[in-house]
């Protein structure tokens, strides 16, 4: 009997867009678990569309998801630009399901989205010897907003949020201007509460164009702020008007990409960064029109502009300024010390002769390139990165550091996703009777470094002061993961490698990630949260195998690094960075391996805390510990009495077996040194001669603890010769 092979596509195009008009209003998002099912439903699978194929999904499911973008793309359906897997209908699409009955509607879309992908092609083509193209739709959405900016805002006046406003008038740029420039900032508020306070009593006008200014500033930042935040932030100063509006979907959806990440600059000088925006606008609503007509019209002049307006250094902000205006010009290339490198080391391209403009340079550059390879150039992608990475860093340049000398005083979202000073070192010093101090070590290094090592012997609690830090840095759990090394470990477990299937009755091998790439996938989807790998037994695989040339990204995260397997990259490519957002906490056992034998490439990348029973903070944990949970028995004594007897430092015992809210009696106790510490003991000291069972017992230690020193029973015998008086 001959199997069905037909693929019941656009019955299922027609469904989904139907179950969206039937269950939610236009741009109402609704979960693409419960659009799928609902789907399912109406449209069952045929035999040949139940087998399963890639990530063990049904193939008529697979099918719908990649069909969708048909649907998309034709603009009756709208995906949530922040990746959670919602769709919603669009006003287009209700009218597609009137206009198109039955199959059509599919092929309809279908249509459109080929057509759209011809028409972009030929525009891109057509754009290459010209212009400096965009690389990726995630770019083209944003300079689709800021071309909004440039022809409501600054050409004339209006708002991009609320059309028909006039909120970048002389007028109001000239308040919000005096109102930013004479306000103080208050200590220990953020930028929003510091905004809030400032606006309080102005127009809705006023606040308006705030939250419009914020927008353009966080617009093209990619990787290290997402969608949710910046529509969080957005939103927020939203909320200080009188009469909100809401983001318009443009920006909305141009919120969920970007063009470069700008280091953490653009987002910890939020307050710069706003300055120099005011002052450009102050400066631009002060030209007369044709002034401001010559200037934007010509990217030199507009460079020359940006360049002369009033405020911070702040290089990355101002060529953030100069790319939203004039992107075919500058490009998304926004670090002055790239620029330059890039310019050096593709020079070549145009004849090997510097002109006297710099960037013009590099657009020549950039089109040269282009032309050469039929397609848009990434200067951060391979082959291009690794050939301007070598170059010089010894020419002067045009700005000062990146780093600024005044202060930051606003500091606002952190690329690795939360901040040190946000974190509550007390409540976990409380929690797991560790200092308070040592814990704001631990996670400063932590932001510093992006990775820490916990190392000690057995039962110093370094599992469990792991799972603490990572509740505390990141609120979802789902961005958490655990891992366990073991000898047979491999970089094929722990990043990507090919893996067995049955796949139509024939054995295959499929690419498959590992939890380094699965969670970096998760990061970078969600860069707002903290990302935690924690891997238990770091020490007990092989690390070099393991790691390979992912030891480079722990200490260069933003730069690409080329993979052992293709298509194991970001998005499936052959090169991947690790997200700033992702931070991994090692747990190591030093009775298994000394931190001595890692090699160099390992300590060097780590930094590394201590915890063991002789120094702080595990140090005198058990008398903080029965202090709040009182025994009948001297714990504290107990344990300092047991590791007193045992003379290798790495192999002590660490407290965590005692650390009970239940009383510890001694039956308790026998149990405790039955089943846990004497097999670990016996380990430790086999072939050593020592006879653990009577050394360690616990009858022996605890008659240690509670017989009397011979100067009590001294004193004990005088009081009893004193005759009664």
């Amino acid at each position: 009997m001959a199997v069905d092979t037909n693929v019941r596509r656009a019955a299922r195009a027609r469904a989904s867009l139907e179950y969206l008009d039937e269950r939610g209003a236009v741009d109402e998002y609704i979960s693409i678990a419960d659009v799928w099912e609902a789907t399912r439903q109406r449209v069952p699978f045929t035999e040949h569309e139940a087998e399963l194929v890639r990530k063990g999904r049904p193939r008529g499911e697979s099918d719908w998801r990649w069909s969708s973008a048909d649907l998309a793309a034709a603009g009756w359906l709208r995906k949530h630009p922040d990746g959670s897997g919602r769709w919603a209908i669009t006003e287009s699409g209700q009218q597609a399901l009137r206009d198109y009955p039955g199959d059509e509607l599919h092929a309809e879309a279908t249509r459109r989205y080929a057509a759209g992908r011809v028409e972009l092609q030929s525009a891109i083509t057509a754009a290459l010897p010209n212009t400096w193209v965009s690389t990726d739709n995630a770019q083209r959405k944003l300079l689709e907003a800021a071309r909004v900016w440039v022809e409501q805002s600054l050409q004339r006046g209006g708002s991009i949020f609320s059309p028909g406003r006039d909120i970048w008038s002389t007028e109001n740029v000239t308040r919000l201007h005096d109102v930013w420039s004479n306000a103080e900032k208050t200590e220990g508020k953020n930028f929003i509460e510091n905004v809030s306070l400032q606006l309080d009593g102005e127009s809705d006008d006023v606040k308006l164009l705030m939250v419009e200014i914020v927008a353009m500033q966080i617009l093209p930042i990619s990787t290290a702020i997402g969608h949710a935040k910046k529509s969080e932030k957005v939103n927020a100063l939203l909320d200080l008007m009188e009469h909100k509006v809401s983001i318009p979907a443009l920006f909305d959806d141009a919120f969920g990409g970007g063009a470069f990440n700008p280091g953490t600059g653009m987002l910890s000088r939020v307050n710069y960064a706003v300055t120099i925006i005011l002052n450009m606008a102050k400066a631009w609503v002060d030209f007369d029109v044709d002034v401001q007509q010559s200037t934007l019209a010509d990217p030199l002049r507009w460079r020359d502009f940006i360049l002369s307006v009033d405020g911070d250094e702040f290089p990355t902000q101002r060529w953030s300024l100069m790319y939203l205006v004039h992107p075919g010009f500058f490009g998304p290339v926004v670090s002055t010390d790239h620029r330059r490198r890039i310019r050096h080391a593709f020079i070549g391209e145009i004849g090997g002769s510097f002109s006297e403009d710099a960037d013009a340079d590099l657009q020549r550059i950039t089109i040269a390139l282009q032309q050469k390879n039929g397609k848009p150039v990434d200067f951060y992608k391979s082959p291009f990165r690794e050939t301007w990475q070598d170059a010089p860093r010894d020419v002067a340049e045009p700005f000062a550091s990146e780093e600024a000398t005044a202060p930051r005083t606003d500091v606002e979202d952190d690329p690795r996703g939360f901040r040190p000073e946000g974190i509550d070192t007390a409540a976990l010093s409380d929690e797991l009777k560790l200092d308070e101090q040592w814990i704001a070590r631990v996670i400063d290094a932590l932001h510093r470094r992006g990775q820490i090592i916990l190392y000690g012997p057995p039962g110093t609690g370094k599992t469990h002061v792991a799972k603490a830090l990572t509740k505390a840095l990141t609120g979802k759990t789902e961005a958490a993961r655990r891992i366990q090394f073991h000898p047979s470990y491999t970089y094929e477990d722990f990043f990507a490698g090919y893996r067995p299937r049955e796949k139509n009755g024939q054995l295959v091998f499929e690419l498959t990630k590992g939890p380094l790439s699965r969670i970096a996938d998760d990061a970078r989807r969600d860069p707002d949260i903290t990302h935690v790998l924690m891997i238990d037994e770091i020490n007990r695989a092989n690390l070099s195998k393991v790691f390979g040339e992912l030891y480079y990204l722990l200490e260069y995260r933003d730069e690409p690094i080329d993979l052992l397997y293709a298509g194991s990259g970001t998005d499936g490519g052959d090169t991947f960075s690790l997200p700033p957002n992702v931070v991994i906490i090692g747990t190591m056992n030093t009775a298994d391996r000394s931190i001595a034998l890692l090699d160099s490439a390992m300590r060097r990348r780590f930094s590394f805390f201590e915890l063991h029973p002789d120094v702080p903070p595990v140090a005198g944990i058990l008398d903080r510990w029965t202090t709040a949970h009182p025994q009948p028995i001297d714990v504290s004594a107990l344990f300092a009495e047991l590791n007193s007897r045992i003379r290798d430092r790495e192999d002590r015992i660490g407290p965590s077996h005692l650390l009970r809210r239940e009383a510890l009696s001694e039956t308790v106790l026998e149990a405790i040194w039955a089943e846990n510490l004497m097999p670990l003991l016996e380990e430790r000291h086999l072939g050593s001669g020592v006879d653990v069972h009577t050394t360690f017992a616990l009858s022996v230690l605890l008659e240690k603890i509670v017989k009397p020193s011979p100067a009590e029973v001294g004193e004990q015998a005088d009081t009893d010769d004193v005759p009664e008086t």
